[in-house]
């Protein structure tokens, strides 16, 4: 079957894992799962306490029954003679009162809970039931009343016009006084219904005047269809799959709503991602949200713009490059030429071929500035940590720069508050380091300007190296990338255009690998102050 275009977007849509659709699974198992559990721990307690609940109103009928019957059959007992005749017709009146009070409030149990009676003699002959059996017929009292379903009268003895149990569990409880509780058909008696019974018996017990213990004169038992209690346990389970489907529908719209906030930013990150592997670093995510998706997305612009600076200075550092290499190579080239094309005099050839040699120095110079840089990210620098005077550090580097220093007219000055103190360092790095942080303040001070050289204690383990010029210092802006590769300053302070950006670079990675910091403060037309710390050497 052929899909259009839409479709199979669709299609598509469907296929693709999300979050939103994890989520949502994620939720519906989770959900359906505690339901599941929950009811099944429900439809437990649901019967358990519904059976106690009926077993308990069953209970009740069963004592009321018990009264009413033994109301009658005191009553009887006190009304005949040895030979079982009446001794007075006030007396039979009273006790066919309370017949029929008895199969009034049997035939009420049935009307109200649908209870099957059954009031039965000590041999298991059935002496009343509601519904009625056959042989109670021919009594005055039963006309009107509903009869025994067949099929339960079928499960009984008939003997001599009596009706009897055939099962003696269901006549014979084993106890005067408490309740035999029987779930199920009640030993075959109902085995032919299509329900279950719950059947609560209990024995009648009747102390005769004079006598000391009590006789068993036959059991009462009542039946409940287990549909009525099973019909209410129904409903709340009912009730309670309705709710859960509700709270189902509820939780999906709140996650739907609530993911989609999470998952959108997410998108448009995706999307960001794919420009920025095409090299568009300029675009930016806009922030919705104050929490974690919001940060992400905070630090995912930071990270454009970042790349997008570090792009630029890769671009501007290449260019640089390729003029700083093509320039002097172009010289060279031309000078060679023309000495050998015998254009360029021979008492002239000293001085061009002292210019090719310039250039190759400065050329020498860029690449060793490289070459470093890239041993210094590597981690591959193997330091020979040795203790060293500061001050004849700072003296004797300064000296080695004497010649650009006095070229522009810079006085140099020495603050040094640290006396008879050695550091612990690479002495040919920690040069390096000052070499390039004088350089860079002789090159930006103007000439007649100051470079000093501080330093001071530190806490007990340390020493602080300032390099402070009054040069024309950096823009508040530039400052937190100066140390980077490729960056260069030089751009807004026009000072020079010869440097590759790397100087500063080299400098932090070289105190980095000591342990040590650096960072710089400055005011544009004051001045620059590059502060970094040494480790003390002390002696055991």
């Amino acid at each position: 079957m052929a899909f259009s275009g839409k479709g199979k977007k669709i299609i598509a849509s469907i296929k693709k894992q999300s979050i939103l659709k994890k989520f949502c699974v994620f939720i519906i198992v989770a959900v359906i799962a505690s339901s599941l559990i929950s009811g099944i721990i429900m439809y437990h307690y649901t019967t358990k306490y519904m059976t106690e609940s009926k077993s308990e109103d069953i209970k009740k009928a069963v004592d009321d029954v018990s009264m009413l019957f033994s109301q009658m059959y005191t009553t009887y007992i006190n009304n005949i003679d040895d030979l079982g005749n009446w001794v007075s017709e006030d007396g039979q009146n009273e006790c066919k009162k309370y017949y029929v009070n008895l199969l009034d409030r049997l035939e009420l149990y049935n009307n109200l809970l649908s209870v099957y009676g059954f009031i039965t003699e000590s041999d298991g002959s059935i002496f009343l039931s509601y519904p009625l059996l056959p042989n109670m017929t021919d009594r005055a009292d039963t006309a009107g009343r509903e009869y025994m379903d067949a099929q339960i009268t079928s499960k009984l003895s008939l003997n001599n016009g009596k009706y009897y149990f055939k099962n003696n569990k269901q006549y014979y409880t084993g106890s005067d006084s408490e309740y035999v509780i029987n779930t199920g058909d009640f030993y075959g008696l109902y085995s032919d219904q299509e329900v279950s019974y719950l059947s609560i018996t209990q024995s009648i017990a009747y102390t005769y005047p004079g006598a000391s213990e009590a006789i068993n004169k036959g059991t009462i038992t009542l039946s409940i269809p287990v549909p009525e209690i099973t019909k209410t346990r129904s409903n709340i389970i009912s009730y309670y799959l309705i709710a859960t489907v509700i709270s189902v529908a509820l939780e999906l719209i709140a996650l739907f709503i609530i993911t989609k906030e999470i998952t959108e930013p997410i998108r448009e990150l995706e999307k960001m991602t794919k420009q920025m592997a095409a090299g568009n670093f300029k675009v930016k995510i806009q922030s919705r949200s104050n929490d974690e998706v919001g940060e992400l997305v905070n630090s995912y612009n930071a990270m454009a713009e970042a790349l997008g600076n570090l792009d630029m200075m890769r671009n501007d550092f290449i260019a640089s490059i390729s003029h700083e290499l093509r320039t002097p190579m172009t010289s060279i080239g031309g000078f060679i030429d023309g000495i050998l094309d015998g254009v360029i005099p021979a008492e002239k050839q000293e001085h061009y071929l002292q210019i090719v040699k310039e250039e190759i120095a400065r050329m020498n110079a860029l690449v060793n500035d490289l070459l470093n840089m890239a041993r210094l990210q590597s981690g591959k620098v193997e330091l020979d940590l040795l203790p060293c005077s500061l001050e004849e550090l700072l003296r004797n580097t300064a000296l080695k720069l004497k010649p650009i220093i006095d070229e522009k007219e810079i006085q140099i000055v020495f603050d040094i508050k640290t006396k008879n103190c050695e550091v612990l360092v690479d002495k040919p790095s920690i040069e390096r380091v000052l070499i390039n942080l004088i350089q860079n303040a002789v090159k930006f001070t103007n000439p007649g300007g100051t470079v000093t050289l501080h330093s001071e204690p530190d806490g007990k383990n340390k020493v602080r190296i300032t390099v402070e010029d009054t040069g024309s210092g950096i823009a508040k802006e530039e400052i937190p990338f100066i140390f980077e590769k490729f960056y260069k300053t030089d751009k807004s302070r026009g000072l020079d255009k010869k440097g590759t950006g790397l100087g500063l670079a080299i400098v932090k990675n070289i105190l980095s690998a000591h342990g040590q910091e650096i960072h710089v403060e400055s005011t544009v037309g004051k001045g620059s102050r590059f502060i970094f710390t040494l480790p003390v050497y002390r002696k055991e």
